[in-house]
């Protein structure tokens, strides 16, 4: 699924997950983009805006004591497209 977001933390070179705010999310809480690529060198930056092709996996954790199981779902990102950014500045059109 495509979904549109703001990066919300610096990212650093080495960095294999990036923070974001999805667009959609009215909580406008922060969640963690595991990336299969670097995201430093593809020049993403906080307060970007990129859509990110993301999927979810699953992890199940037993708890080896009481059987109980704990579920965790992560985010992860295969490709990303940058919408806007505040760094860039937009070329103003000359008047005549």
């Amino acid at each position: 699924m495509k979904l549109m977001a703001i990066v919300r933390e610096e990212i650093l070179p080495g960095d294999q997950s990036i923070i974001v705010e999805f667009h959609s999310d009215e909580n406008k809480r922060h969640y963690e983009l595991h990336c299969t690529f670097d995201p430093y060198q593809k020049g993403i930056r906080k307060w970007d805006t990129w859509e990110f092709k993301t999927r979810l996996e699953s992890e199940i954790f037993i708890d080896p004591k009481t059987d109980h199981k704990s579920y965790f779902t992560h985010l992860f990102c295969d490709e990303a497209t940058e919408v806007n950014s505040p760094y860039i500045k937009q070329k103003k059109s000359a008047s005549i």
